[in-house]
């Protein structure tokens, strides 16, 4: 709460402030589950709208009335809609240890040279051969899951493959 009340010069500003937090804080927090039906994220919602509050406080003449909870209510539904939306365009991609960038071990595992050239692979080009080749998803998934436009994951692309197969030609297997 000291973070809030920081952010504000004016020490009456400061106290409604910090009536408004005490009052609803719990209301905001059960409004924010039940949109989002996550805890950790209904706490972030609930700590977005004090800070969007704190920046607007001079809207609220009483801390404690009908439309200062509606006040409350409305800034706490939208960041906990916007917190949901940015979850569900996020693509959550399930990585096997390997394509996160642990390293292989060669020695114990018999593979086959292609195998054997991929895990030898920067923990990037790996991910990126994995995610196109083991589990079949587009280059836009795979900008859309990485963060990169489409146009890097395209140079990605590139560069993956000539590694593996300059690794693969090290190897002696010929394409």
């Amino acid at each position: 709460m000291l973070v809030y009340l920081e952010m504000l010069p004016d020490s009456s500003d400061r106290a409604k402030l910090e009536q408004v937090y005490l009052r609803y804080r719990g209301l905001m927090f059960h409004v924010a589950s039940r949109i989002l039906n996550n805890v950790s994220d209904a706490e972030d919602a609930v700590h977005q709208s004090f800070i969007s509050i704190a920046e607007h406080i001079e809207k609220i003449s009483s801390p404690v009335c009908t439309k200062t909870q509606s006040f409350v209510v409305t800034i706490v539904e939208r960041k906990a809609i916007d917190i949901y939306r940015r979850k569900t365009r996020q693509r959550v991609v399930p990585l096997e240890d390997e394509a996160a960038g642990l390293p292989v071990d060669m020695e114990s595992a018999r593979l086959g040279p292609l195998a054997a050239a991929i895990g030898r692979l920067s923990a990037r080009y790996r991910q990126y051969i994995l995610l196109k080749y083991d589990c079949g998803y587009s280059n836009q998934e795979i900008a859309d899951m990485l963060g990169l436009s489409y146009e890097g994951v395209h140079s990605l692309d590139r560069r993956a493959k000539k590694k593996l197969k300059a690794l693969l030609e090290e190897e002696g297997v010929t394409l």
